[in-house]
Formats: C-alpha cells, sequence, structure tokens
C-alpha cells in the first residue's frame, strides 16, 4: 500500500537590490510532484538482504571504499603541501638539532648514566617471581617479608646475609623461591 502527497514547492523570485522586496508570490500555474512513500516490498527486499549479509557486506564495502578514498586525498594533500613548503625536509632538521641538543644536555648534566645506575640499583633491591602455589606475580623490597596478594603466602623472607632466601626448612607457612640476579 503506498502513500501519495502532494508537494508544493515554494518559488522565490530575486529581488532587485534598490526596491524593496516583494512579499513571496505563488505562481499562478501550480505544479503537483506526487511523493512515495516505501511500499511493503521495499522492506521485503531490505530485509532478505539483511538475512543474507548482502547489505552488511554492502555497508562494509562502502566503508573501506570511502576511508581507503580519505586516505588516498590525505596523502594526495601532504604531498602537495610538502613539495610546496617543504614539510619533510624542516622536520628532519628540527629532529635533528633536537637530538643534538638533547644529547649535549645528557653530556654536560650525566642524566643518561645517572639513570641507568639509578636503574640498576633500584631494580637490584626488588625481588620479583611468582608464587608458587597461586602462580600470582610479586615483587617487593629486598629486606621484608613479601606476602602473596593471591593466596597470602609468604613468598619472600629476608636471610640472615641481609638478603637471599632462607633455608629450606624454615617453617609450613614459608614457600622456598629462587631468584636470578642480572
Amino acid at each position: 500500500m503506498a502513500a501519495t502527497f502532494p508537494w508544493h514547492p515554494l518559488s522565490v523570485r530575486p529581488s532587485k537590490p534598490h526596491h524593496r522586496p516583494s512579499p513571496i508570490q505563488r505562481p499562478s500555474t501550480r505544479h503537483v510532484v506526487s511523493v512515495r512513500a516505501f511500499q511493503r516490498s521495499d522492506f521485503d527486499g531490505f530485509a532478505k538482504r539483511v538475512a543474507s549479509g548482502e547489505a552488511l557486506r554492502d555497508a562494509w564495502r562502502s566503508a573501506n571504499d570511502g576511508f581507503d578514498q580519505l586516505v588516498f586525498d590525505a596523502r594526495r594533500a601532504s604531498e602537495r603541501l610538502d613539495s610546496r613548503y617543504s614539510i619533510s625536509r624542516r622536520l628532519k632538521s628540527a629532529a635533528r638539532s633536537a637530538g643534538d641538543k638533547a644529547r649535549e644536555v645528557d653530556r654536560d648534566l650525566g642524566i643518561g648514566r645517572r639513570w641507568r645506575t639509578f636503574s640498576v640499583d633500584f631494580y637490584r633491591n626488588w625481588p620479583r617471581g611468582t608464587c608458587p602455589a597461586c602462580k600470582r606475580q610479586f615483587m617487593g623490597y629486598r629486606n621484608q617479608i613479601i606476602q602473596c596478594a593471591g593466596c597470602r603466602n609468604i613468598v619472600w623472607q629476608p636471610g640472615d646475609g641481609g638478603g637471599g632466601n632462607p633455608p629450606s626448612n624454615s617453617g609450613p607457612d614459608i614457600i622456598d623461591v629462587e631468584f636470578e640476579e642480572k
């Protein structure tokens, strides 16, 4: 079942620049355009396309085509801007200057050397491992007792020599764990 509705477009006369605009007048002859709404077969055809997956394939295809066109246009525009303003050459020069300045500051202040020393010292004092009971990762300070957050078992206890694992006959609540130091 289709419904038709008459459509009456408005016509606007261009106004003259020095005259006061006149109110909108309708032409003496009327043109009627009929607009048809969707019919049942339109919905049935769309439902079949959705059920078969054809509508989704068409949507993806059109989205991919649109994205490909966008990428192509962006690449073309960037090449045009680069050839006109030498952007890539200027960016390479700026990156090279920034790198040189960063290396100079690093040499003057010794930031890189201090960071490497700090990170090595920091990680040497932090035992890490996996709890043998529940396989959860743990990390903690070497001079403290570390309990697994998952099963609450003790996974690290400072030894007699200021570090290392406790003896294997330490007790029923303590799990012996071995660590590799780098």
